[in-house]
C-alpha cells in the first residue's frame, strides 16, 4: 500500500510541474499574438491611422532614385516587408502582381525590404520591376519615421493640396480596389 501511495503522490507532483510549464508556454505564446513575432504587438511605435500625416522621410532606393514624402504622388502604396518573416514571403507575389497592375507604375508603389541586404537580394530582385525598393536595417530611418515595426505592412497615402496623409492600411491587396 505504501507503494501505491507513493507513485500517486509522485504522478501528482509531476502533474504540478507540468501544469506550471505548460502555463509559462501558453503566456509566451500571447505575448506573440496569433501569428508570431514577426506581427508581435509593438513596444513604442503607435502605428499611423487614416487621415494622419504622413511624416517627411527621405531614402535612396537600390536604383539611386531618392523617394520621400514629397515624391509620392496621390494613391501611392508603401509596403513594408522582411525576408525573415513567413507572412511576408506569401504577401509577396500578391504585392508584385497588385504593383504591376498599378497604372501608375513604379512611381506609385515602394517597398521597404527590411533587413541585412544579403538576405533581402530575392525581395529586392523581385519587387525592382514593379516597384521602388529600400533595403534597410530593422529600426531603419523609413521604418521609424512611418512607425512600422511589424510585417508585413502596407498603407495607401493620399496627396491633395499640399498635404500627404494615410488613408489607412491595406491587409488585403487582393480586396482593395484597382489603383487609378
Amino acid at each position: 500500500m505504501a507503494a501505491l501511495t507513493a507513485a500517486v503522490v509522485l504522478v501528482g507532483m509531476l502533474c504540478a510541474v507540468d501544469l506550471l510549464l505548460t502555463m509559462g508556454v501558453i503566456r509566451r505564446l500571447r505575448e506573440y499574438g496569433p501569428d508570431g513575432p514577426a506581427r508581435a504587438p509593438s513596444r513604442g511605435m503607435t502605428p499611423l491611422r487614416p487621415g494622419e500625416e504622413l511624416p517627411a522621410f527621405t531614402a535612396v532606393a537600390v536604383d539611386g532614385a531618392r523617394v520621400g514624402r514629397s515624391s509620392l504622388p496621390d494613391g501611392a502604396l508603401i509596403a513594408f516587408l522582411s525576408p525573415n518573416c513567413e507572412p511576408c514571403r506569401a504577401k509577396l507575389p500578391e504585392l508584385v502582381a497588385h504593383a504591376a497592375a498599378d497604372p501608375g507604375g513604379r512611381e506609385r508603389t515602394i517597398a521597404v525590404v527590411v533587413g541585412e541586404p544579403k538576405e533581402c537580394e530575392g525581395f529586392v530582385r523581385e519587387l525592382s520591376p514593379v516597384a521602388r525598393v529600400v533595403v534597410e536595417p530593422k529600426g531603419g530611418p523609413v521604418c521609424a519615421a512611418l512607425r512600422v515595426d511589424a510585417f508585413p505592412t502596407t498603407l495607401r497615402i493620399r496627396s491633395d493640396r499640399g498635404r500627404t496623409e494615410v488613408i489607412g492600411p491595406v491587409p488585403d491587396l487582393t480586396r482593395e480596389a484597382t489603383p487609378r
